[in-house]
């Protein structure tokens, strides 16, 4: 069950997420005492992370991890790990404990019994923030990689590295059943393009042809934040 969300504008878009978040960590937080959160990459949430660094959490009880990695030092500007320190981790939410994906190992399929155990400490999520790529991707769980059917089955690891996307470069991601059963879900998503993409991807289909469909298809309930 989804339900969709419109905003006047990308700002809007970013306060109105950063504050429903907050809300939901906040809630996990009284009940249970912590709460995790995981967290895209790239350029689009950019502007929700800044304006969730301001909110007012009990972040000192906050675990923080990703949805996924691109296999780099925090150095590279291709690190996820590196903007969530520079744009999450700061302000109010300072105190909240991060879990990067990246280890200094020679191949990334090496660093996954580490993060494996991180993540046995701080799963299930309890808030998830997406974000979904013009190829309908969630996380690293592209179209077409070399493993998708096995990171998007039902006895999948919680973190695998998968191989074959275009750009050639080995990811490290959560995988399907891990974001299934996150307590509360969250997509964002800006600009035309991603609208229409977004749109074919809630008709009828394989999970395969269209990962974002391991969330829309999902039992609990999922947000679909929207501005152009």
């Amino acid at each position: 069950m989804t339900e969709t969300r419109v905003y006047p504008d990308r700002g809007s878009l970013a306060a109105g997420l950063a504050e429903q978040v907050a809300s939901e960590l906040n809630k996990a937080i009284r009940k249970r005492g912590r709460a995790t959160l995981a967290v895209p990459g790239g350029e689009t949430p950019g502007a929700f992370l800044k304006e969730l660094s301001l909110q007012e959490v009990e972040w000192e009880c906050v675990s923080v991890i990703l949805t996924d990695e691109h296999f780099v030092p925090e150095t590279s500007d291709l690190s996820n790990g590196y903007q969530v320190r520079k744009l999450l981790l700061q302000n109010l939410a300072a105190q909240a404990q991060f879990y990067p994906f990246y280890h200094e190992v020679s191949e990334p399929e090496e660093a996954l019994p580490l993060i494996a155990t991180d993540l046995h400490e701080v799963l299930p999520i309890d808030v998830c923030v997406l974000a979904m790529g013009t190829d309908t991707r969630v996380a690293a769980l592209f179209p077409n990689v070399d493993n998708l059917e096995e990171a998007l089955g039902l006895w999948a690891p919680s973190v695998m590295v998968v191989r074959g996307h275009e750009d050639g470069e080995p990811r490290v991601t959560l995988t399907a059943p891990v974001l299934e059963r996150a307590r509360k879900a969250h997509i964002l998503i800006v600009g035309e393009e991603k609208k229409g993409t977004l749109r074919e991807a809630q008709k009828v289909g394989l999970v395969e042809e269209a990962p974002v469909r391991v969330i829309l298809n999902r039992a609990r309930a999922t947000s679909i934040h929207y501005a152009d």
